[in-house]
């Protein structure tokens, strides 16, 4: 996002699509019959993970195929990890789901918390919040750090749950303490906007730092935004920079923006108008709607690129639909004052209520 009070926030762990394979797989006691598959399992991870070898995804499903093959439950999920992500083998939700329901049926709690997602985001079977709710819940009984930390966003946002904002933070809380890193940011923006707990930027601040140590990139963009803020922490512009650049090498493109804003105010990094252009541009492209609302900004005042207030206009609104309150702001300008767009009140009004409801009023003097 561009510069603002309000750090980037995630609340469910991340899906399908940021799975921790095999950090909490429940393995059964080792029999005598279990160790071909066992030793299968084993070589399949080496390949999926790189120890010792070159990772290589087909060999790693071929492998975990054998282990699965002979019912080994750990091989079954991985398997089917391989299959949302596309590791190895062609993509396939619903041979995924298959062998996830069968691993989690069999008593694993990494795929037993994975198949509430499937129902949580409706892949492979209808959505249904209830339903993941309550396979959120059995994971989360049985110690699951991902089951606590996503049935703490359930009830935080009423999903398949009567809404109770303080139940959910316990439950982030206690994931947090297992070095969940999704949990700790969820932590920190309880702590942030008192969300069940009394606000506290202190601690929002300490969790977003142990989230961002655990490498959560979502969390090091957070931790540049209080550096860059001065929030719970001494405002330090190098560091921002160091924390925006971190999670931008992990794809997070709201970063991206952000370090943008350094380079174009010349915080924490020498002042290089283009390279921001280019940044901007970069987040855009990724679809972070700061990044479309910092470009639109270059182009409606001619900073780094020739001014084009027509392509200004597109990316505010570009930005304003995906509800990033400032660009919605910008639109009711645009259409009050015919800023490359033609002049209309009526829009300008609508977009200047949605702005007010988003907490950014047109012509406050609110910062990016």
């Amino acid at each position: 996002m561009a510069k603002n009070t309000k750090p980037d926030v995630s609340g469910i762990s991340g899906g399908l699509d940021s799975i921790e394979k095999g950090k909490t797989a429940a393995t059964a006691p080792l029999t005598p019959t279990d160790f071909l598959a066992k030793k299968y399992f084993d070589i399949g991870e080496k390949y999926f993970t790189g120890d010792g070898v070159r990772v290589d995804f087909a060999r790693a499903v071929a492998n975990y195929a054998q282990s699965a093959k002979l019912g080994y439950m750990p091989a079954i999920f991985s398997l089917g990890v391989c299959y949302i992500r596309g590791f190895g083998v062609t993509p396939d939700q619903k041979k995924a789901y298959e062998l996830i329901k069968q691993a989690a049926d069999g008593g694993n709690l990494d795929a037993l918390f994975t198949l509430g997602h499937f129902y949580f985001e409706g892949t492979a079977v209808e959505k249904d919040y209830d339903k993941a709710v309550e396979i959120f819940k059995a994971a989360a009984d049985q110690g699951h750090p991902g089951g606590l930390n996503d049935l703490g966003f359930c009830y935080q946002r009423g999903l398949g749950v009567e809404r109770d904002e303080k139940r959910a933070f316990e439950y982030f809380y206690e994931a947090a303490q297992e070095e969940f890193a999704a949990a700790q940011n969820n932590v920190a923006d309880c702590y942030s906007f008192g969300r069940g707990v009394e606000a506290d930027l202190d601690k929002a601040f300490l969790y977003y730092y142990r989230a961002a140590q655990n490498g959560y990139a979502i969390a090091q963009n957070n931790v540049g935004m209080c550096y860059l803020n001065g929030r719970g922490v001494k405002t330090d512009y190098a560091q921002a920079v160091k924390w925006f650049e971190e999670a931008g090498k992990q794809g997070n493109p709201v970063s991206v923006a952000n370090l943008g804003f350094c380079y174009e105010t010349g915080k924490g990094v020498e002042k290089d108008v283009e390279r921001a252009v280019k940044l901007y541009t970069a987040a855009a492209d990724a679809e972070s709607a700061a990044g479309k609302y910092n470009l639109a900004k270059c182009y409606r005042d001619g900073v780094g690129v020739k001014q084009d207030k027509e392509r200004a206009f597109s990316l505010f609104k570009r930005s304003a639909d995906q509800g990033f309150s400032l660009a919605l702001a910008e639109v009711s300008v645009c259409y009050r004052d015919g800023v490359g767009v033609a002049s209309d009140p009526e829009l300008a009004e609508k977009y200047a209520k949605l702005a007010e409801e988003a907490g950014c009023p047109v012509n406050s003097n609110n910062e990016e």
